[in-house]
């Protein structure tokens, strides 16, 4: 048995893929992560967290912060939007984020920006930080106002395009090597999805919740091409 955690970092992505700036974010993924991933990691609240939060730093003994930072198997992170980072040297972290513009890409969620980069810089930066030897997408994926069409077809053309941009963020960080093993989408099926109740679709498998009946759409299609063919389709 394997045990790790999925947890819901910031995942920090450089604005531009040049040197300066993919350090920056990756300071930036450490620092924003703090809290949970970063201490669960290193086995430590980070000094500079401590300080931030003053009072509300929290309070733990040496036992506690012993079995928080115990070994795990693997990490698995939930990852759907970026925090897009420049190197900044009028900031005092070495960083600043870059806001995403009114126009920027997003799903039909108001929170879902699309950055597919996120596949690749979080598993990079995992085992860049700190050595992490198995990472895991646990959830990556988006909803839509999914209709079936006269030949009873859910033609999800922007889920599709959302999870193949992904798809091939995620292969490039596997041919560089970086320890990603697993890739879950999120959601198999169509479910109730919090505020918003059955009014938005995350599933690539439609379900009519009046019957029950349960129609593949044409992102499931990709995602069965794509691990028959063991390639991005």
């Amino acid at each position: 048995m394997q045990v790790g955690l999925a947890e819901n970092p910031m995942i920090g992505c450089p604005a531009l893929e040049t040197g300066e700036h993919i350090t920056a974010a990756r300071k930036a993924f450490r620092e924003l992560n703090a809290p949970f991933l970063t201490t669960v990691l290193e086995g430590a609240y980070p000094d500079f967290y401590l300080q931030q939060e003053g009072d509300d730093a929290p309070v733990f003994t040496d036992e506690e912060m012993k079995l928080i930072g115990a070994p795990l198997d693997f990490v698995g992170l939930n990852m759907f939007n970026p925090t897009l980072v420049r190197a900044d040297a009028n900031d005092p972290k070495g960083w600043s984020t870059v806001p995403l513009a009114d126009s920027h890409p997003k799903m039909v969620m108001d929170w879902l920006s699309f950055w597919p980069e996120i596949a690749y810089w979080g598993p990079r930066f995992v085992k860049e930080l700190w050595g992490v030897e198995s990472v895991y997408i646990t959830e990556n994926g988006c909803a839509a106002k999914d209709k079936l069409n006269l030949k009873g077809e859910v033609l999800d053309t922007d889920r599709l395009l959302y999870l193949r941009r992904h798809f091939q963020q995620a292969s490039r960080a596997v041919t560089e090597g970086w320890p990603l093993k697993g890739y879950f989408v999120w959601s198999m099926l169509d479910n109730f999805e919090w505020a918003h109740g059955y009014d938005r679709r995350f599933g690539i498998v439609y379900v009519n919740y009046t019957t029950l009946e349960r129609t593949p759409k044409l992102s499931a299609r990709f995602v069965q091409e794509t691990i028959r063919s063991r390639s991005v389709v």
